[in-house]
């Protein structure tokens, strides 16, 4: 009941806590105290400086209102890099980190506290954030999206706890600004030309930690659409659908570019997409799109590059080619386009960009198709493709990429139980990976390593798995396979957090997990404690016919405390999997603690 002296008013609401405060306690109780009074005094100090006030401070949470969502966000991003500064040279293990939620929200009034649902979902925003990251509902998004020089991630629709409707997230990129708004001339430039007219041009900046730390400068982001195909014939699709995975794979390999997977683009090419709304979706500043028209050995190539938010072009060109020159036309595309958004072009960057090119013309578009059936991921497309593949290798014996696809269609093949020896596939996809490495292709190369990491991965061999994943990722930073497969090793060597952050960047550039996928991030989730992002995962999973990722869904479920569709999505387990044991979950997983931890939770679930 609303007592008499109070208010309603509409307000900026910023929540945060601290991540793993009771292990920071059980670890060290007095340290962590005055490390958290130390913040605290931030906070105020901050919050004043932004027209705001710390409302309450309860435990290791801070609640702070802002008469201003522009004022709240900007006081949050201060936030954040003066702590990441505080804990500089502090070990990983005592670092306090905060998540932080803004909500723009009606508010009640008592007193000096504010309660109510904007106070409620701030705090909901800020449970299903990264750590070090700032959170934003709609309300709040809209309210500073074109106001700050802020990049914002669309996370989707989530359920969170006690709020009947879901919630729509942001998270906020924290390591960069955007770029100035200048003019760039139109037209053919060599790279070097390009780099030179517009250096002064700083690139988009990429969200958060990356997983791994080879790469440490900001990134431009960008999505390359899937090219028309403009050949007049359907069946030329896969010709154009490889052109434009191969334009995606060599901008992949500059270190200073961060670009979206070819399935995360795949959605597009069906229906028409505002620009800004393929941005706002996808995270990406940039988008590069284009056709390609094939009429016997001759192709046109058409691309432009511009900026999603405003659709303003960048650059643009049209290329006409006869044969092998199709190549050259993907290595110019991606240094123009390297090149317009002044990422520095390095001499072996040039080298992994470029590739090796198959001589033969025939062997290159057998590869491109043999892809195409892979992708079906069906016994009949996996023994076309592998015809396909032998004859590419015949035509070209030194040609890494076929031996690549060779090893991905026989561990395809092993993995969906298409063969009588399962061991025999297993020793193919060895021997064709390493034929591939034999072949000094930087591209195909990174694709080779996330193969035999995914063998490894396969066998449990999890130790080679990570290395293999992360020789992948040092020749393309951009490879979601490889940070997926990079996340699921780490989880079952029991290294939680590391396996969230690389699942979770392998999600910035393929946003749709597959379901697999989203077992080894809920499950991850789970074990770490955040079973409320683990049910924001399981939302969009309910419907898969995994009985694995229902079962983790039912822990997570319990855990959050809806018991009821725990015990449904418990139920659901066991029509798929009528004898799943929940005595038999966990055996990947290294440490016997966490297996018993999922176990437990499912048992809560009614399995």
């Amino acid at each position: 009941m609303q007592s008499a002296g109070a208010e309603r008013r509409l307000a900026a609401v910023l929540a945060a806590d601290v991540v793993g405060y009771s292990r920071l306690m059980q670890a060290d109780d007095q340290a962590t105290l005055a490390a958290l009074t130390e913040r605290r005094r931030l906070f105020a100090a901050r919050a004043a400086a932004h027209g705001g006030r710390v409302v309450n401070a309860p435990g290791d949470s801070i609640l702070v209102e802002f008469p201003s969502v522009v004022a709240a966000v900007q006081c949050a991003v201060e936030l954040q890099r003066e702590l990441a500064a505080l804990d500089a040279g502090v070990a990983e293990a005592r670092r306090m980190r905060f998540r932080m939620g803004i909500h723009l929200g009606d508010v009640l009034v008592d007193g000096a506290g504010i309660y109510g649902d904007g106070v409620n979902i701030a705090a909901r925003l800020e449970s299903a954030c990264e750590p070090g990251g700032v959170a934003l509902s709609a309300a709040a998004h809209e309210q500073v999206r074109d106001k700050l020089p802020l990049s914002f991630v669309d996370r989707g629709e989530q359920q969170v706890k006690n709020i009947a409707r879901p919630v729509r997230i942001y998270a906020v990129e924290l390591s960069g600004k955007r770029a100035p708004r200048r003019r760039l001339a139109v037209g053919r430039r060599s790279a070097i030309a390009a780099v030179l007219a517009i250096a002064a041009l700083a690139g988009g900046w990429w969200a958060a930690q990356w997983a791994r730390a080879p790469v440490e400068a900001a990134a431009a982001t960008i999505a390359v659409l899937p090219f028309a195909n403009q050949s007049g014939d359907p069946k030329r699709e896969y010709f154009s659908d490889g052109v434009t995975e191969d334009i995606i794979n060599a901008l992949g390999r500059f270190s200073e570019l961060r670009v979206m997977s070819h399935s995360a683009v795949q959605p597009y090419k069906a229906a028409p997409t505002l620009p800004e709304q393929i941005g706002r979706e996808l995270g990406v500043r940039y988008l590069v799109r284009g056709s390609v028209r094939q009429a016997g050995a001759r192709v046109r190539v058409g691309v432009e590059l511009s900026e999603a938010a405003s659709g303003r072009l960048l650059w643009s060109e049209r290329y006409d080619a006869e044969g092998k020159e199709v190549f050259e036309i993907q290595e110019r595309i991606a240094r123009n386009v390297a090149g317009t958004l002044a990422v520095k072009l390095t001499g072996l960057e040039q080298q992994r960009a470029a590739g090796k090119r198959p001589e033969s013309m025939e062997a290159y578009d057998l590869v491109l198709r043999a892809r195409e059936h892979i992708a079906r991921a069906d016994r009949v497309g996996n023994r076309e493709a592998r015809a396909l593949l032998a004859r590419a290798v015949q035509l070209e014996p030194r040609y890494a990429e076929a031996y690549t696809w060779l090893a991905e269609a026989e561990l395809q093949r092993a993995a969906y139980g298409w063969i009588e020896n399962p061991e025999e596939a297993l020793r193919r996809t060895e021997q064709h990976a390493r034929a591939a490495l034999a072949i000094n292709d930087p591209g195909s190369n990174a694709r080779a390593h996330s193969m035999l990491g995914a063998l490894h991965s396969f066998t449990g061999n999890f130790h080679a798995a990570l290395a293999e994943s992360e020789r992948a990722l040092a020749l393309n930073p951009s490879d979601a396979f490889a940070h997926a497969q990079r996340g699921s090793v780490l989880l079952w060597l029991g290294r939680i957090e590391d396996s969230i952050k690389a699942s979770e960047t392998a999600r910035r550039f393929e946003p749709r997990l597959t379901s697999l996928r989203a077992f080894n991030l809920v499950l991850a989730y789970f074990l770490a404690g955040r079973a409320d992002a683990a049910v924001a995962v399981c939302e969009s999973y309910l419907g898969v016919d995994r009985a694995e990722l229902r079962a983790v869904c039912a822990a997570a479920l319990a855990e959050a405390g809806h018991a009821d569709r725990a015990r449904e999505a418990a139920a659901e387990t066991k029509r798929l999997q009528p004898f799943f044991d929940v005595q038999d979950f966990g055996g990947r997983l290294a440490d016997p603690a966490l297996a018993e931890k999922a176990r437990e939770g499912m048992r809560r679930a009614g399995l």
